[in-house]
């Protein structure tokens, strides 16, 4: 009967060891700390169609003429920021005017200005009055030239008084696409229905498929060149 006299040594014959990390910068300082330049190889898997990201080092992998164990890997799958996962996920979705405002105020810090966007403030302003106007029924909707939306309510139907608001019609987002990554910018439509006089409001992301792609694209350029000679391949390993 044969015995594995493995355990008794001061080392192990071979390492075995399957290493999974949180973020980009521990996954590349792992591999550049175990990495040999004939048997280390890394493997990035993307989906285009579900933007599916993971990346895999094999640190024993084959070489020509010499086949390796394949048993000693680092493994990195990005995590989505807390903010792309928040705007994604109520992306066309309807909310009262309360609720509106109450979203704004939360995720204020998300609102970029550029090409002359409403900054976080004037949306909060625009907010803070649309609460004020939540009773009133809606009478009317006016497209301005500068782009935006006036909105006409009834304040009191039996005097006549009207008060006005402006909606604007787009504002931007900066947000990181994944967890500790850099900013993108996002523009995001904003849209109200009338639902009885009561006004429901949500907004939809501008092609945020592109912006994860170049995201997922940008991430994968900065391993391949932080990896220096070690291999990054396009494609899975099992």
């Amino acid at each position: 009967k044969e015995f594995d006299t493995e355990k008794l040594l001061t080392n192990p014959r071979r390492t075995n060891a399957v290493a999974s990390f949180a973020t980009a910068e521990s996954f590349l300082a792992y591999v550049k700390r175990h990495a040999t330049p004939s048997s280390t190889v890394t493997w990035c898997h993307f989906n285009p169609q579900t933007f599916e990201l993971s990346f895999k080092a094999v640190l024993d992998d084959h070489s020509p003429g010499w086949a390796g164990w394949r048993a000693h890997r680092a493994e990195f799958t990005p995590a989505m920021s807390a903010e792309w996962k928040a705007w994604k996920g109520a992306h066309k979705t309807a909310m009262s005017q309360v609720v509106f405002a109450e979203w704004l105020q939360e995720h204020e810090e998300d609102i970029a200005t550029a090409d002359f966007m409403p900054t976080s403030l004037q949306l909060m302003t625009m907010a803070t009055e649309f609460v004020a106007n939540e009773e009133h029924t809606l009478k009317s909707a006016v497209r301005l030239q500068s782009g935006g939306v006036r909105l006409t309510y009834i304040a009191d139907p039996d005097k006549g008084t009207v008060e006005e608001m402006r909606l604007f019609e787009k504002f931007a987002l900066g947000i990181p696409v994944f967890h500790g990554g850099a900013a993108w910018r996002i523009i995001a439509r904003l849209k109200y229905r009338n639902n009885g006089g009561k006004v429901q409001f949500f907004y939809e992301l501008v092609r945020a498929d592109r912006v994860h792609q170049s995201a997922a694209e940008e991430l994968i350029t900065q391993v391949r060149e932080a990896l220096g000679a070690v291999p990054l391949l396009m494609g899975t390993c099992t």
